[in-house]
């Protein structure tokens, strides 16, 4: 029996919409010039899910990749998210207008909070002249710095938990509302957040009868496979989103590419490294965000199939204890000095 190649989302109204069960990822942390040939030749290999953020800078490339490709735009499925310093109520649809105008695109399908934090922004002007990605300074992403260079939080536009930590009263409930006209104005199909904790989205619930909670974008894979709130997320109808599915590198420099146990399953399996990852990922009803720069390797990650009980049993025992596993975020799960990593 074949893997599921969409899974059902809510939207709007009651109403669902297909999300490939496969991304391709684009984050790019310095150079992103690879991105317009591998999202082309992620497209050419069956692609129909791009997984995309302002922060970034890929927004330019992958609008290009969209148009060579000539696969009608009603066909790829998009998704981008906003940086913490756009995320104010009167700000958020900034940010998706300047990614839309980078991509060339007329709408999103998913639009996400990146982090469940606020970060000052330098000034509106400065907003609306910001520069992504992962190679410019805070200055030129808009981001305000204090007098040691360090981003400055915005905590009353923070979740309200992470304000907490600092004993001041926060609520991400203005930039969801915000987010919400996005969707009764045309300008994404749907919305949704990454990164965010089970209190996190508890704080969000009561505000999302009519328009959803789409999706949580979530770091998982083997190692790391966030069991409890990805089952919070299946009880409230909420897709998970899976980034750094291949596991790694680890700040040690461990990887999971490398895991024997994962070898012998993909072996097992006719599989690449890669496939038999993202296979253990839809198996479990998530969707990974595989990214790659190798034509071949794109190819491989996309071949997936139904893995054994006994297969699954294997990759589910390589579970780290805790928040081990690890291989993105801050140290100890502190980013810009509040605590995200709680789930």
């Amino acid at each position: 029996m074949a893997l599921p190649m969409s899974f059902p989302m809510r939207i709007a109204d009651g109403k669902t919409i297909e999300i490939p069960s496969i991304g391709f990822g684009t984050w790019a942390d310095a150079d992103p010039t690879w991105c317009k040939d591998a999202t082309l030749a992620a497209l050419k290999a069956g692609y129909r899910h791009l997984d995309c953020a302002w922060k970034y800078g890929v927004d330019a490339p992958v609008g290009q990749a969209i148009k060579e490709s000539g696969i009608p735009r009603s066909e790829i499925f998009v998704t981008s998210k906003f940086w913490p310093n756009f995320a104010h109520p009167e700000d958020i649809e900034l940010c998706l207008d300047k990614i839309l105008e980078a991509m060339g695109l007329d709408y999103l399908d998913l639009y996400l909070a990146h982090w469940p934090v606020s970060m000052k922004p330098t000034s509106r002007k400065g907003l609306e002249k910001a520069e992504s990605g992962f190679d410019k300074s805070n200055e030129d992403n808009g981001i305000a710095t204090d007098a040691d260079g360090h981003e400055i939080l915005d905590l009353e536009y923070s979740c309200e938990d992470l304000a907490a930590q600092r004993s001041v009263k926060g609520s991400y409930v203005p930039n969801w509302k915000a987010m919400q006209e996005l969707v009764r104005k045309g300008k994404t199909r749907a919305i949704g957040v990454s990164n965010f904790s089970i209190p996190e989205l508890d704080e969000l619930l009561p505000h999302s009868k009519d328009i959803p909670i789409s999706c949580n974008q979530i770091e998982v894979h083997p190692w790391l496979p966030n069991n409890q709130i990805i089952e919070f997320m299946k009880q409230h109808d909420i897709v998970a989103t899976c980034y750094s599915p291949f596991g790694g590198p680890k700040e040690q420099g461990a990887n999971m590419r490398d895991d024997p146990t994962v070898a012998t399953v993909a072996k097992r399996n006719g599989l690449g490294v890669g496939g038999c990852l993202q296979s253990w990922a839809v198996q479990r009803g998530t969707i990974p965000l595989g990214k790659s720069q190798n034509e071949e390797r794109i190819k491989s990650n996309f071949a997936v199939k139904k893995l054994s009980e006994e297969d699954m049993r294997a990759l589910d025992s390589l579970e780290m204890p805790g928040t081990d596993g690890r291989t993105c975020g801050g140290k100890d799960g502190e980013v810009w000095g509040v605590k995200l990593y709680r789930n």
